[in-house]
């Protein structure tokens, strides 16, 4: 791990009516962008985020109605998150990115790069939803409960009082617009580098589902970090963190 890092600078911008947030960390080289899954926050970044701020400015977003974010007062779409992250990084400046998203992040930053294939010049999508043999609440509920099993302690506590913030009524809300979004149909109107990585031990992201996503577009990347959990970028900011580096030269 590289040594401690200063601590990040943690910004609130108003996009709109939604609040989201923006942690900050690094002083140069690309921008690269994590957007974390649904009930989540940035917190789980944080091994990554240090593993990537020396070589980059690194910015970890919050979306609305996460990390103690105010609520929506309707639960937003895939894309509806999406439009609301352009317009955040546009705010702060931001034109150019990799973005990074895990588990529903993965949906919302490939509705970012077909909203705004100028400012997206690669996608890392870790641990990608929604299986599309699997797209039931209480097969999600199954398999997340099956990846619990498999986390670290320190990964578990930090997202189970992530959803307790997000609230179980709101996080059930996301998750009925989370659940029918056709990611293997969307990914194939994106047109920059794409990686898709999952850890081997993750349950929620079965191999064959990240075999359907390659077929999407030609030129799509495969990857897994053997015997890594769903939140493979905790445990494992290294390799996670060399599939940033490898797309960020595809991209140049």
């Amino acid at each position: 791990m590289p040594e401690a890092a200063a601590e990040p600078d943690v910004r609130r911008l108003t996009v709109g009516e939604y609040d989201v947030g923006l942690r900050t960390s690094g002083t140069g080289g690309p921008d690269i962008v994590l957007v974390h899954g649904i009930g989540a926050s940035a917190r789980y970044f944080e091994p990554l985020a240090a593993e990537l701020s020396a070589g980059a400015r690194v910015h970890c977003l919050e979306l609305p109605g996460h990390a103690g974010l105010p609520r929506p007062r309707e639960p937003l779409t895939m894309e509806g998150y999406a439009g609301v992250v352009v317009r955040a990084l546009r705010l702060a400046g931001i034109s150019r990115a990799q973005l990074v998203g895990h588990s529903m992040g993965c949906q919302v930053v490939v509705e970012a790069a077909r909203l705004a294939p100028e400012l997206v010049t690669s996608l890392l999508l870790l641990g990608p939803t929604v299986n599309r043999k699997e797209r039931q609440v209480l097969l999600q509920a199954l398999r997340l409960a099956q990846d619990t099993l498999h986390e670290s302690p320190g990964v578990n506590r930090i997202v189970f009082t992530d959803y307790l913030r997000a609230g179980p009524r709101w996080y059930l809300r996301t998750l009925r617009r989370m659940m029918p979004h056709p990611l293997e149909e969307r990914l194939a109107g994106v047109a920059c580098p794409v990686a898709v990585l999952r850890g081997g031990r993750d349950p929620i992201v079965p191999p064959s589902w990240l075999l359907r996503l390659a077929q999407a577009r030609p030129g799509i990347l495969l990857g897994e970090i053997p015997g890594a959990p769903h939140v493979l970028m905790w445990d494992r900011p290294e390799e996670a963190a060399a599939w940033v580096h490898r797309l960020g030269e595809a991209s140049r």
